[in-house]
């Protein structure tokens, strides 16, 4: 990347919610758009969360899943994520917060700079995507859903997501955060 000409950050701490807060956190732009590095979102893809910050949307959400105009091409996800772990837990973060968004995880997602410092996320992991959703519905943020498209990834590794551990940790920090729930 840096080969490339891009600017890259450097965070000494583990975890896709660390990584995501040292890279928001260096940012330089007004509005962030962030997508997971393994192909599975086309970035020149993006100007439905353009024109959603344009209108004044604090958080832009893709939406991968067809009842959002979403597209999950073949091999994309894995059954279980698709059919039990996505949905499940998008349901309950629905329930509990009433939350608009559909698609509580997908990994193509735009915020602006000043809802990033409104929200002061904490997570360091898989539950990073949660917090975004919920503090942004918990403070009142203007939330908006852009079909999007998850492709097959393109990693020569396997992913470092483990469903039934980070979903557990995910659904942890959702009852939590709602304790009316308890």
């Amino acid at each position: 990347a840096e080969r490339a000409g891009a600017r890259v950050i450097r965070v000494e701490a583990k975890g896709y919610g660390s990584a995501l807060r040292g890279g928001i956190a260096a940012a330089h732009g007004k509005w962030i758009i962030m997508g997971d590095a393994d192909d599975s979102y086309d970035f020149s893809a993006i100007e439905g969360f353009v024109a959603k910050f344009r209108e004044g949307y604090d958080l832009v959400m893709g939406c991968r899943l067809p009842s959002g105009g979403g597209v999950i091409a073949p091999g994309a996800m894995p059954w279980k994520n698709r059919w039990i772990g996505n949905p499940t837990l998008s349901f309950i973060g629905r329930l509990f917060f009433r939350c608009p968004a559909r698609d509580f995880h997908c990994g193509l997602r735009g915020l602006t700079k000043a809802a990033y410092r409104t929200m002061e996320l904490k997570t360091t992991g898989m539950e990073f995507a949660s917090e975004m959703v919920i503090k942004a519905t918990l403070l009142g943020l203007r939330i908006v859903e852009v079909p999007t498209t998850l492709h097959k990834d393109g990693r020569s590794r396997t992913p470092r997501l483990r469903p039934w551990r980070d979903g557990w940790r995910d659904l942890r920090f959702m009852l939590l955060y709602c304790a009316r729930w308890l």
